[in-house]
């Protein structure tokens, strides 16, 4: 019996194969019932008042994403306090204690998300012989990963333009646990969307980018790209239409890797009652 493409190591007919095919569900994630009652200061989740007593130290990126890009260190650049400088980091050195215990644990599962999605993007963007690989994720589960991501640059003061930290409100301004909360909140034009376009050429790199989306008339940040096997991925909540991002695709079906003799897919699931269609990413030898 085939096994599902999800990863669980389970049989396809018990797992994420549906009446309608292949579909990974959205994982539940509930940030106010957390089993204990209280409002931690230097948590930005506090609001919430399901903290616990501690703070912890969060990844910047998540720990689960850092094992697919390098063993035991990588290697920064452009965060303010580098001040133009270019370091080598352990993975515990990139953390910052803007979440308690509680919180930064029942997010978890979305930081493993983020992980499965970068390790399969690193893989078919890499992989150029047989067999084909092919991988099962929950879209809303990357957008989500996307916003975690951008929620702990911006409350540690990480973002930030010529050295300057940018738009201290972040979290004020944006439901960020609502978001994270309820993948249904998630309304175009919020959501994932693929830079490049359909056929898009990439050449094959180690090194991931990340940088906010800023809006021009108020530099309020509104979004986050990532840039990884020179694929552009992006979380706004901002009208693209005329922001030079007209032709990036909202939250594909797939993302399928031509790597000349062999043809991988990254299977993204949605629950949004839209039509998805599959992005064509060409590697460039």
């Amino acid at each position: 019996m085939q096994t599902c493409v999800c990863g669980s190591g389970l049989p396809a007919a018990q797992c994420c194969w549906t009446s309608r095919g292949l579909h990974k569900p959205a994982l539940v994630v509930d940030l106010h019932n957390t089993g204990v009652t209280g409002a931690r200061d230097g948590c930005y989740m506090k609001a919430t008042n399901g903290c616990s007593d501690t703070l912890s130290g969060e990844h910047l990126i998540s720990e689960s994403v850092l094992g697919v890009l390098a063993e035991k260190e990588v290697t920064v650049s452009g965060l303010p306090w580098l001040k133009g400088q270019t370091k080598t980091f352990g993975f515990a050195a990139l953390t910052a204690k803007c979440l308690c215990t509680r919180h930064n644990s029942l997010l978890s599962p979305i930081d493993t998300a983020g992980g499965k999605f970068f390790e399969a993007v690193q893989a078919c963007g890499t992989t150029t012989s047989p067999p084909s690989l092919e991988y099962l994720l929950s879209g809303h589960d990357v957008e989500r990963w996307l916003l975690r991501t951008l929620a702990v640059f911006g409350v540690s003061r990480n973002l930030a333009i010529d050295g300057a930290a940018i738009d201290p409100e972040l979290v004020r301004r944006l439901d960020i646990v609502g978001s994270l909360e309820n993948p249904s909140f998630w309304k175009r034009p919020l959501g994932l969307y693929v830079l490049g376009g359909r056929g898009h050429r990439f050449t094959q790199r180690s090194d991931v980018k990340m940088f906010p989306l800023l809006r021009r008339e108020t530099q309020e940040i509104i979004g986050i790209t990532v840039d990884i096997q020179g694929l552009g991925l992006l979380a706004t909540d901002h009208d693209v239409e005329g922001a030079g991002l007209d032709k990036a695709f909202y939250r594909p079906g797939a993302l399928v890797f031509d790597m000349g003799g062999v043809r991988h897919r990254i299977r993204l699931s949605w629950e949004d009652g839209i039509s998805h269609f599959d992005v064509l990413l060409t590697w460039s030898p």
